[in-house]
């Protein structure tokens, strides 16, 4: 079963903003805000504390950088939280990351190769991480690998039964 981006706020003192993207999104991306999104109900920008976000890439300033980690609300009772996406023009959650943030996010957010403990890690292109050997545009070091167990079960007959459970390879990274 495919399941998308399951994060982890571990410590996190960053300030949450909210946020509007054009496209739908997943947790764990980084983003790049734009400026703030219009107010659809008065029409103007100013009014409205929300931020037009795209994915950061290799150029994104710290001072413009967010982490999604919105909350898995849905309407839809059929979803679990492993199905979240946010919806393009839906406002989400991000995070203002700080020097010694805690998060743990998927190893499938990091490009080219599963990083090790103590590995450092600077921003990619579509909003991921990348390895960084030499070190100048670091933004987070690896603290732990991990996984994480979603325990799945499949209603029958008004009985939940335990099927196999859904485990996404994680790493514990602190920004830097």
């Amino acid at each position: 079963m495919a399941i998308k981006n399951i994060v982890r706020l571990d410590i996190v003192d960053g300030k949450p903003r909210t946020f509007v993207a054009e496209e739908a999104l997943e947790n764990g991306y980084f983003l790049e805000i734009k400026g703030k999104a219009k107010n659809e109900i008065l029409g103007v920008e100013a009014d409205y504390e929300a931020y037009k976000v795209a994915k950061a890439n290799a150029n994104t300033k710290r001072v413009d950088l967010l982490f999604h980690a919105s909350v898995e609300n849905q309407y839809d009772e059929r979803k679990l939280k492993i199905d979240f996406e946010l919806e393009a023009g839906r406002p989400g959650r991000g995070y203002m990351l700080q020097l010694g943030d805690v998060i743990t996010i998927p190893v499938s957010l990091i490009q080219d190769e599963e990083p090790d403990v103590g590995d450092m890690l600077k921003l990619a292109p579509g909003g991921k991480l990348a390895k960084d050997t030499v070190g100048d545009k670091v933004i987070a070091v690896v603290e732990a690998k991990e996984d994480i167990v979603v325990p799945m079960y499949a209603g029958q007959w008004g009985y939940n039964t335990k099927v196999q459970d859904v485990i996404q390879k994680s790493v514990v990274i602190r920004i830097a």
